[in-house]
């Protein structure tokens, strides 16, 4: 049997190594077979951004094969070359100068690294240009409008206007715009084309100007000049179109002329020459329509909800309704047509908003908005409410040519489009929203609710799994979920119907408010029960002293009214009330809040202090005032006691930490205190006797402390009075009692040996012969101080030292016999010899077995 287990083993680990070699072979194959992919079918294709050493320009490459050709026509240039692999090896050509070149493409063939030159080798480096972003600007030059309409879109496109576009896509369109400029080697004053278009556009992007307005249609002759102003100055600039071989070209200025005329236009503005562009401040209208547009292209590192005035909308939904209004936005906007910068005004002084697109449902315009950081310009409320109406009105418009690439639909839009598609009439509206929205709320409400009931089904069954028996009830904590979990899932399902169904506010503040409040109703008692599941398990887990337990129930009390406390202000938060001002208002003049609270405050202080302080645990068995108990609990408001009577007293921590409390747990020592009352007739010597033993006894029980105090303490009304005063080696209040009771009986032991009696309080007259004394045992003990005497070791005052130190420790404890065996069993079979001696000396604990007893 041994022998065939070892085999199964020693097969299962052939096979498992046999599956891993295959793994790694497999592995290593499409490692392989990718890379000879790579080497063989690296593709060129495309549109890239090149640089090198004092120059730029965008290359379009087209590969057939392993033959590739390209130009780029900011310098006249072409390339010829072959692809071996990664590597391409060719020749470039600008007029009369050309020369060799090599590029290699990175793996993931975004980018390449090259050389070129002959004597002298240059770096010569690319990266891929946004393909869809270079395609969408078509180059039109049929007319100076359309001209300026390509050279304004490729540059706005490229990044130029600050919102930056697709990666890589800049310098590609930056060439597309150079396409349509005629501009001679001496007028870009030493710089190059990258550059000079650069210049060129921050002089046009200054003015303010409709495309139309331009020269367009049929031109005579063969240029034209448009005279563009700055809004709302008198700066002018004139631009001069040109027609070369039935095309037409912008005549780019000398560069002196743009310089020149960009200090006047920024002069005019109140602006530094070199100023920054800082859309997201929305300091212009045209600032306003950036941010906007560029948010969707990732090109604006403010939000799009920025750009939008939303003073008209019920602050609980604004947070949901401000991205929906933005895409609403630019769905119609994307239905106008392109938007030129150049055509909205930039100018921050202006006080009248600006109507960018008109139309009986509503319009698109932006205006001026004062805030605590000075005046900016945002889409007007006026705007937001009728955006709705404005996109239902124009929906069925095809989408500009621009923006066909980037148009998709979001959930929200598809999710209208498909209700459109089964029925036009879901589209109409009943009352504040349309058909097909009510009929989806339902939906997903109903959905929420039966979700809920089936999670509950689940956790029941996993409940029962895990159950070793199942009794067919519900756990604890089933019990808590069962209601929380449907209402907390109800929530989940309304906050998503409130994204994806684009509720107006008037709808969406409601819905928004009940998804919340199922939501923080079904999870406050969950966190509840959490909290105390967690300090119950903390308790069992990781057992401590008692003042540990008054912080786990302090900090649960903290967390539980933490839990409520936050509740409430995420309500206020989802239904906007002022919480803010109504908190700054009870620092301020809550006056009578405060000291209706006063209490509560002042109780929890109090359990703060009780836990510092430590006059109490948990457990600790203690007396305040005159009563005695156990403490159980110590809470955020109250201590909780249970009393000698089983009841338990809940006492307030303000109170409680002002009483007087005794604390029997933390003693380190009981006192036994006791009065003994003998009677009149006991002799002198007989009390020296009977002083002397009580001393031995105390001195020499180990259980007892050092320096007992055994006094004869003054003449009763009926008695000789000796006080007894010392401290028990114990906290243990049982064996407290068991110790005192052995002491007791080694008293009556002492008392009955020196023939003493006790005295006790009566009105009853009695004779000498009613109470015999013990003649024998009176005249025995009165010789045995009688020969101390002589000896001059008369024990008083006190002891000698050391008598008491072979005395200490020397008696048994428990007593010879007793069920419990005492360590100081063999401390005392050590000492019997000394004890004897002491015995015979002393006469300790009673007389000697010579002694005679008293008889009745």
């Amino acid at each position: 049997m041994y022998v065939l287990k070892n085999t199964r083993e020693a097969s299962r680990r052939n096979w498992r190594f046999a599956f891993l070699l295959l793994l790694l072979s497999l592995i290593s194959l499409m490692f392989l077979v990718s890379e000879v992919q790579s080497q063989s079918s690296t593709d060129w294709t495309g549109v890239w951004n090149t640089k090198w050493p004092n120059g730029a320009a965008p290359i379009t490459l087209q590969q057939e094969g392993a033959d590739v050709t390209g130009r780029y026509p900011l310098y006249n240039g072409r390339i010829e070359a072959r692809a071996v692999g990664r590597q391409l090896i060719g020749r470039w050509t600008e007029g009369s100068r050309q020369g060799d070149f090599l590029f290699v493409q990175s793996p993931d063939g975004s980018s390449f690294m090259g050389r070129f030159g002959d004597s002298t080798a240059e770096w010569w480096t690319g990266v891929r240009a946004d393909a869809s972003l270079y395609q969408s600007v078509q180059v039109d030059q049929s007319s100076p409008m359309a001209a300026m309409g390509t050279f304004l879109k490729a540059m706005n496109e490229s990044g130029a206007d600050s919102i930056s576009r697709g990666a890589g896509g800049g310098m590609a369109l930056v060439g597309k715009a150079a396409s349509v400029v005629a501009v001679s080697d001496a007028d870009r004053g030493g710089l190059n084309i990258n550059d000079y278009m650069h210049a060129l556009y921050a002089v046009i992007d200054k003015l303010t100007f409709r495309l139309a307005s331009l020269p367009h249609g049929r031109v005579q002759g063969e240029e034209a000049t448009a005279k563009l102003g700055q809004f709302d100055t008198n700066v002018t600039f004139d631009t001069v179109f040109r027609r070369e071989g039935g095309k037409w070209f912008i005549a780019g200025p000398a560069l002196p002329v743009l310089t020149a005329k960009l200090a006047e236009l920024s002069k005019a503005r109140g602006e530094p020459v070199d100023a920054v562009s800082e859309p997201e401040k929305l300091r212009t209208p045209r600032d306003a329509f950036k941010v906007l547009l560029g948010s969707f292209s990732g090109g604006s590192d403010a939000p799009a909800e920025s750009a939008l005035n939303l003073q008209g909308v019920n602050a609980a939904v604004r947070d949901d309704e401000a991205p929906l209004f933005t895409r609403y936005l630019k769905k119609v906007i994307d239905r106008i047509g392109y938007v030129y910068w150049q055509e909205i005004p930039d100018d921050p002084k202006a006080k009248t908003p600006f109507v960018f697109f008109q139309h009986p449902a509503g319009n698109i315009a932006v205006g001026p908005v004062e805030t605590d950081k000075g005046m900016i310009w945002q889409f007007t409320p006026d705007t937001l409410h009728h955006i709705r109406a404005l996109y239902a009105a124009v929906e069925d418009m095809p989408v500009a040519p621009e923006f066909a690439a980037t148009a998709g639909d979001d959930a929200y839009f598809k999710a209208r489009s498909f209700a459109r598609s089964l029925s036009p009439t879901l589209l109409k509206r009943a009352g504040p929203v349309e058909w097909w929205q009510w009929l989806s709320l339902g939906i997903l409400g109903g959905l929420g609710i039966v979700c809920g009931f089936i999670v509950n089904a689940v956790l029941r069954i996993f409940s029962r799994r895990n159950t070793a028996i199942s009794t067919g009830e519900t756990t604890p904590l089933l019990q808590v979920l069962a209601w929380p979990v449907r209402a907390i899932l109800l929530g989940l399902f309304l906050l998503a119907a409130l994204r994806l169904l684009g509720l107006p506010a008037m709808v969406a503040t409601t819905v928004k408010g009940l998804a919340w409040v199922a939501i923080l109703a079904g999870a406050v008692p969950v966190l509840w029960h959490l909290v105390g599941t967690v300090a119950d398990a903390y308790r069992r887990r990781w057992p401590g002293p008692g003042y540990h337990d008054t912080l786990i129930a302090l900090l649960t009390g903290v967390a539980r009214a933490g839990i409520v406390i936050g509740a409430i202000l995420m309500l206020a938060q989802v239904f906007s009330l002022p919480y803010e001002h109504v908190l700054a208002g009870l620092g301020i003049g809550g006056l009578a809040v405060a000291l209706a609270a006063q209490p509560t405050l002042q109780n929890f202080l109090s359990g703060l202090t009780l836990y510092a302080d430590r006059p109490v645990s948990v457990g600790d068995f203690c007396k305040f005032d005159d009563t005695l108990g156990t403490v159980e609990h110590i809470g955020m408001r109250s201590t909780r006691v249970r009393s000698l009577d089983r009841t338990v007293i809940s006492v307030p921590n303000s109170d409680f930490a002002d009483m007087k409390i005794e604390n029997y747990a933390r003693r380190d020592r009981t006192r036994f205190n006791t009065t003994l009352q003998l009677r009149s007739e006991t002799t002198a010597d007989q009390l020296r006797y009977v002083l002397t033993q009580l001393r031995q006894l105390f001195i020499a029980h180990p259980r007892v402390t050092e320096d007992p105090h055994v006094r004869f303490a003054g003449f009763g009304d009926y008695s000789l009075d000796i006080e007894i005063f010392a401290y028990i080696k114990t906290a243990d209040n049982a064996e407290f009692l068991a110790i005192r009771e052995d002491i007791l009986l080694h008293i009556m032991k002492i008392v009955d040996d020196a023939g003493v009696q006790f005295a006790f309080p009566s009105s009853v007259q009695y004779g000498l012969d009613d109470l015999p004394l013990d003649k024998a045992k009176q005249a025995e003990a009165e010789k045995r101080v009688a020969a101390w005497r002589r000896a001059e070791k008369l024990p008083f005052p006190d002891l000698p030292e050391e008598d008491k130190a072979r005395l200490s420790d020397t008696l048994a404890y428990p007593p010879e016999g007793s069920v419990q065996p005492s360590p100081e069993q063999g401390v005392k079979k050590t000492k019997s010899a000394l004890r004897n001696k002491h015995q015979s000396r002393w006469g300790l604990f009673g007389a000697s077995r010579e002694s005679p007893r008293r008889g009745r």
